[in-house]
């Protein structure tokens, strides 16, 4: 087989028509980190294509949607706007409105005797909004205040490490203090802290949360602090941006950059091939595609270019263990059962199958590129096979006989204490992709007499957490390992009517010890201590198998020839936007 790493490329038809427009780095390394040029800003436009349109800025101060990365709508912030830090290629953080960052040396991160936290920040003295009024620390305190607020913790379902995040107060107008409830040890990532405009919203915030929610600050209207500002949205289409030429880190390389919304593969491709869209971000097009396309653009000698970008988002199926909402009864509540059908599946072929093989197994929640994979390493597959649950039909029939299933004389297993027949659903998102992998799992499970149902999610029903949530059967997603342990398994994040359905652990996994084991983590600094931490996460979230974990996503980004920038880091794609260029 050929190679299928990196080059080829897209370009998508435009639905926009551009309207005429007039570890720690603190800013000195490459271009990344310190933005565009100091010679004067050239006219360029790029179209940037993803595959759904966000709903909002700020999910956390509005609501949003129950799946905030899909269809890469989560790349829609970064354009225009920045934070404290952000994390880029190689694992590096950089510096963006921190002009300093918080050290216990120095005396400017403190821990208190009640395990409470202060943290003083100094942000960067020429940062502006795009309406032209400075950031200032009154921004930040705002913005803590806001997302602090228990309105905004219910939109984020608990899981987060802002809910420790208590009050920030200003020392000066460059100068802050954010005052935590709890130790959090990655709070010096900038976590929670990111500005809203007080100048803007504070009067609107005090008029009451629903006057907040409707702001068209947060759609149409939006004033950030980023590389680029807003010129117009058109619902259903796009959003233009033109470059902010007083941006802090120096104007950026492209003049204006137009957002697309293409929500079909499909029409991606065919646009494609007319050549007027620069870039189709992640989720765009599917592994298959992206590589049918290299394969062509090679052969012509285009130039064009796919980057098949792995990250740690795991295609997994988070199995509903309520017994409330859990059906079959008897069936996946019992681990016996989770386990057989889990080794039901030849992993491996559905790995080559669904990402060519770029992908290996994913046996646990930790990708080899996971800061914390070298703590676990040597308890996984190879080194290890005790959480391997190698394919193996017969061990899955005999699993599933000793929880009571017996195939009856269509095939189909049955429950010999209640006679009910093992018919199961999985929710899978639209798109080829998670149709295939749910129909090879499908027949995998047929052959062992499990009849599983494919329900393909509404747009509607996919932003309704509630029906996630109370849901019979499995959901497909693909979060990270990082989101796993740093909440998402956490009981604390089931979803439920006292939180108004708010909260990303849809499957109901409740494990006292792992809850024990996560809210350690978030406030272990030693690292011996976090080694043997993660040590026992890993066990106590893959020996119950609450969740059937199969490949690490493989994220193609299509460039035609001449662009530079993007590449895919922590889910985002346009964290270093400012450097991207055409030329």
């Amino acid at each position: 087989m050929k190679s299928r790493s990196k080059l080829v490329s897209i370009a998508i038809v435009g639905l926009l028509t551009l309207t005429a427009c007039s570890p720690v780095s603190t800013g000195t390394g490459s271009a990344e980190q310190t933005g565009a040029s100091v010679a004067p800003p050239v006219e360029k436009t790029l179209r940037v294509a993803i595959g759904a349109e966000p709903v909002t800025w700020d999910s956390l101060a509005t609501g949003g949607s129950a799946s905030p990365t899909a269809g890469g709508i989560n790349n829609l912030p970064s354009i225009g706007m920045d934070g404290m830090r952000r994390l880029l290629t190689g694992g590096e953080r950089i510096n963006l409105l921190a002009a300093e960052v918080p050290d216990v040396a120095k005396g400017t991160w403190k821990i208190n005797p009640d395990n409470s936290m202060d943290m003083t920040w100094k942000i960067v003295p020429n940062a502006k909004w795009h309406d032209g009024v400075p950031v200032t620390s009154a921004d930040f305190v705002f913005g803590v205040a806001v997302h602090s607020d228990p309105e905004s913790q219910r939109n984020a379902g608990g899981a987060n490490l802002q809910r420790l995040l208590a009050s920030a107060t200003a020392i000066d107008d460059r100068t802050f203090v954010a005052h935590w409830s709890g130790i959090a040890v990655s709070a010096d990532d900038g976590t929670g802290l990111d500005p809203m405009p007080k100048h803007i919203l504070e009067s609107v915030y005090k008029a009451g949360r629903e006057e907040l929610t409707k702001s068209r600050h947060f759609t149409t209207e939006f004033i950030g602090t980023g590389p680029f500002k807003l010129v117009h949205r058109e619902a259903g289409q796009g959003i233009e941006f033109e470059r902010f030429n007083d941006y802090y880190r120096g104007p950026a390389k492209i003049s204006h950059l137009i957002l697309q919304f293409i929500p079909d593969p499909n029409t991606m491709v065919a646009n494609i091939l007319a050549g007027s869209v620069d870039v189709v971000l992640p989720q765009g097009v599917n592994v298959d595609t992206a590589y049918n396309l290299k394969q062509r653009w090679d052969q012509e000698g285009s130039g064009h270019q796919v980057l098949f970008e792995s990250r740690d988002g795991i295609a997994q199926w988070e199995i509903m263990l309520n017994p409330q909402y859990a059906r079959p009864v008897n069936a996946m509540t019992q681990q016996p059962v989770r386990q057989a059908l889990l080794q039901a599946i030849d992993r491996q072929a559905l790995v080559n199958e669904m990402t060519l093989g770029l992908s290996p197994v994913a046996y646990t929640v930790y990708h080899p590129d996971d800061p914390y994979y070298p703590y676990v390493k040597d308890l996984l597959p190879p080194q290890n096979p005790q959480y391997a649950y190698p394919y193996d039909v017969q061990k899955a029939q005999q699993l599933l006989a000793g929880a009571g299933w017996i195939k009856g004389p269509d095939g189909v297993l049955a429950d010999q204490k209640t006679g009910d027949r093992f018919t199961y659903q999985v929710l899978t998102r639209t798109g080829s992709d998670p149709f295939k992998q749910a129909s090879i799992v499908q027949d995998y499970w047929k052959a062992i007499g499990v009849a599983l149902d494919i329900h393909v999610l509404t747009p509607a029903e996919s932003a309704d957490n509630q029906f996630i949530s109370t849901r019979t059967g499995a959901s497909f997603n693909t979060a990270s390992g990082s989101a796993m342990y740093g909440g998402r398994m956490s009981s604390r994040s089931i979803p439920s009517e006292a939180t108004r359905w708010t909260g990303n652990n849809r499957g109901h996994f409740s494990s006292p010890a792992l809850d024990s084991v996560i809210a350690k983590l978030e406030s272990t600094i030693d690292a011996n201590e976090q080694r043997s931490l993660h040590r026992q996460l890993l066990a106590a979230s893959t020996e119950p198998v609450p969740f059937l974990f199969f490949y690490y996503e493989i994220r193609p980004i299509l460039m035609v020839k001449g662009v530079t920038g993007p590449r895919l880091v922590d889910q985002v794609s346009s964290g270093n936007v400012w450097v991207w260029d055409k030329n």
